[in-house]
């Protein structure tokens, strides 16, 4: 008997790091975005969400070098995107509703905040810059101490011999810093496994939902989860629970989450809705602003309007973006 093999599953070549069906919240009756890119201050033609924030191979060691790590990962998120869609409508309608949010519901909410923030192009971004500086650090100092063991032991390994004339030039360059460090992704991709827990520290902060019911409504980005840091109070500074978090959830809906003092063992889900009537337009535009200063490149938005009143504000206060 033949026994046919089944055909190979193609490999997902453009990976988001900001999940289709969360965009798709901001399409009009086109289903259509509208864009504006920040490096110009101008509106780019709306588009569907298939090309937006995404990268080829985004989830692999290398940045667009195809493996088996950036497909485990894809299929990882989308059992988690599965979950969260599966729910997500029936969540707003209760937020817009002023029907009871559940505990479910809120983390539901706060498992996607999570997954947003950390997946993304500015949590790769931070831990690059770490490593890069951790990096420089321990050899700046261990070739400061002992110059002659750091190159020793390099040329051992490796099967090479540096000239004097070199050496000294290398060790000065390596003081001085002088020198690029180029991270893979992996210590990112190790990171996705802690989505869980930050989603609890998302869920047991205290949130203020705004509903907008004003002509202007609320706009997201390519870095979807804003943070806003307190004055550093000591050697350490602030903790999570004690930094502000701003999240766009809907055109309609937009959530801060900020330091909550009860206890989590307290009952109650701790959050409170706050509509934005006629007279409101102005918070609306704030808290826009808010997710524009920690935008990479892109704000995406369901009205062109919502996006002009921006470049009006940009236009009228040069900088503030």
């Amino acid at each position: 008997m033949l026994h046919v093999m089944p055909p190979e599953k193609p490999m997902t070549k453009d990976q988001h790091f900001v999940p289709r069906f969360y965009l798709r919240k901001f399409t009009d009756q086109r289903n259509l975005v509208e864009v504006l890119d920040l490096t110009f201050m101008k509106l780019a033609n709306p588009t569907g969400v298939r090309g937006l924030c995404c990268e080829e191979f985004f989830y692999g060691i290398v940045t667009g070098v195809p493996d088996e790590t950036s497909q485990r990962v894809e299929e990882w998120f989308k059992k988690r995107e599965d979950l969260i869609g599966e729910n997500l409508d029936s969540i707003v309608d209760k937020i817009l509703n002023n029907e009871q949010i559940e505990p479910w519901d809120k983390w539901i909410i706060a498992l996607l905040m999570s997954m947003l923030w950390i997946r993304g192009q500015e949590m790769r971004n931070q831990i690059h810059r770490i490593e890069k500086e951790t990096t420089k650090w321990m050899i700046e100092t261990e070739i400061s101490i002992q110059p002659d063991r750091f190159f020793s032991e390099y040329e051992l390994k490796n099967g090479v011999k540096f000239p004097p004339e070199l050496r000294a030039k290398m060790q000065e360059m390596m003081v001085k810093k002088e020198f690029e460090i180029n991270p893979n992704n992996s210590m990112h991709l190790k990171n996705l496994g802690i989505i869980n827990d930050f989603a609890h520290r998302f869920y047991f902060q205290y949130w203020t939902i705004f509903i907008s019911k004003v002509s202007e409504k609320f706009t997201t980005t390519d870095n979807p989860v804003a943070v806003k840091f307190p004055k550093a109070k000591g050697l350490y500074g602030r903790t999570f629970s004690e930094r502000a978090h701003y999240f766009s959830l809907t055109p309609d809906i937009f959530i801060v989450a900020t330091e909550s003092h009860d206890s989590p063992e307290k009952p109650g889900i701790r959050l409170k809705r706050k509509t934005l009537f006629k007279g409101s337009e102005g918070k609306v535009l704030d808290l826009n602003a808010v997710m524009v200063n920690q935008a990479h490149q892109y704000i995406y938005a369901k009205s062109k309007n919502d996006l002009e009143n921006l470049i009006a504000v940009h236009k009228r206060h040069a900088g503030i973006f």
